[in-house]
């Protein structure tokens, strides 16, 4: 009874987080005029000559949230020798309105918006150098268009759930950058911390960021300088273990509100 309360509690701390993607969504009622370029089926980075420095430095840190390395699972390590795989898939939506956006994309078609369309599975792998501290890395392409992500991390386990510990506490440096668009470069670095307990097969944990973007325009449209943003970010999770098979979902309030959910395994 007592994991059932703890699961429906984080559950809800993620319902609060994500509520202003709800009202953000009914707010974005204009839909804006889009550059077409039928070069891909789906919509990718294509600068334009509309692009102000303002609207890129927005778009360096809206871009710097999706691009982060999330967590989506506890704060324990894995102990030295074990590894952890899976699949991981995050949803941010967008304002397709904003010309943060709609100057820095193009679309297959005229009624081809953006929304949520920057989502698309990545590949996580982790293993653990010691009982403390473990590394990984994560990739994904979207096929339909022109760009896809790389990214490393590390986890540091600065205190373990255990008799005398009641919860586990990591700190998790990382950094993905952007690869594929000619015309533009993007990368963000994180530092997380993050607290939590396991009760049986569920850990419920919660966890706060520093994050720090950078995106470099490449485009003969725009002549524009490097922008930077940092944010702060706050995000709350899930995770259920049986037997091998892991599933853990997660939602983050940062420049974005973002869902993410992973399916992986350990041995």
């Amino acid at each position: 009874m007592r994991s059932l309360s703890l699961a429906v509690g984080t559950i809800g701390l993620a319902a609060v987080l994500g509520a202003p993607a709800v009202a953000h969504a009914s707010d974005a009622t204009a839909l804006p005029q889009l550059h077409v370029n039928a070069a891909y089926s789906s919509c990718f980075f294509d600068l334009h000559p509309e692009l102000t420095q303002a609207q890129f430095k927005e778009f360096a840190g809206e871009l710097g949230s999706i691009l982060r390395f999330r967590q989506v699972g506890d704060p324990a390590t894995l102990g030295r020798g074990n590894f952890d795989i899976g699949v991981q898939f995050a949803v941010s939506t967008i304002d397709d309105s904003k010309g943060a956006w709609n100057n820095t994309m193009s679309h297959p078609t005229a009624d081809h918006y953006l929304g949520d369309s920057i989502a698309f599975p990545r590949i996580v792998g982790r293993y653990g150098v010691t009982d403390r501290i473990d590394v990984g890395a994560w990739g994904g392409v979207d096929v339909h268009s022109n760009y896809g992500m790389v990214g490393v991390e590390s986890k540091i386990a600065l205190m373990q759930q255990g008799s005398a510990r009641p919860v586990t506490v990591s700190i998790r440096p990382s950094v993905t950058t952007l690869v594929g668009p000619n015309e533009v470069w993007a990368g963000n670095a994180s530092l997380d911390l993050s607290v939590g307990r396991s009760f049986g097969p569920l850990s419920p944990y919660v966890g706060a960021a520093t994050t720090a973007s950078r995106a470099v325009e490449r485009s003969p449209d725009v002549n524009l300088k490097p922008a930077d943003a940092t944010n702060s970010v706050g995000y709350a999770g899930i995770e259920y273990r049986w037997r091998p098979l892991l599933l853990s979902a997660e939602v983050e309030k940062g420049a974005l509100v973002s869902y993410a959910f992973r399916v992986g395994t350990r041995f």
